[in-house]
């Protein structure tokens, strides 16, 4: 019996990593349902903002402050260059994205505002190698999954949208009766 249970125990730890996973994109899922629903019930894009920023500082406060205390304490000028970059990051990149994506969730279905997200990181790989953060190598098993991993991303992103997406009239090869 005990073996069993440090058997599921090796399992449960060796399959972690795809736990978590999969429980985020529960909660991207979750997210994007809830946002689509409170927007749709007429609650202004930007509130919901503020909303959920608020609520993400609430629940991830106690996890920064019990870490900060393990951690060499930082001098006060080396604090306030930190908290400028962080307020500076947060404020371009979270606020604004998280605006766009709300504002245009008016527009869309959540499930169409769920597919377009999952683009986020063909992008991001796509920009890193644009500026020369990321290389690739074609030879390797890990480049050609880089790659892959990004076309597969944006090829199920277009066809996405070109299937459920509204028809486009300069496709059209005859005239409508």
């Amino acid at each position: 019996m005990k073996s069993f249970l440090l058997w599921r125990v090796a399992i449960v730890e060796k399959n972690r990593p795809y736990v978590a996973m999969l429980f985020i994109q529960f909660v991207y899922a979750g997210m994007a349902l809830l946002s689509k629903a409170a927007i749709s019930k007429e609650m202004s894009p930007y509130v919901f903002v503020v909303y959920r920023q608020a609520f993400a500082s609430v629940a991830l406060s106690p996890f920064a402050f019990f870490d900060s205390k393990q951690s060499a304490p930082l001098s006060c000028n080396l604090l306030c260059k930190l908290l400028c970059k962080l307020f500076l990051v947060s404020l371009v990149g979270l606020t604004a994205s998280s605006n766009l994506y709300y504002v245009s969730i008016n527009y869309t279905t959540a499930t169409f505002a769920a597919a377009a997200t999952n683009t986020v990181p063909a992008i991001t790989f796509i920009m890193a190698v644009l500026i020369r953060m990321e290389s690739i190598s074609v030879k390797r098993v890990h480049g050609l999954a880089k790659i892959l991993g990004s076309v597969l991303s944006l090829a199920g992103a277009i066809t996405f949208a070109l299937v459920k997406g509204p028809h486009l009239g300069f496709m059209k090869c005859y005239p409508e009766n």
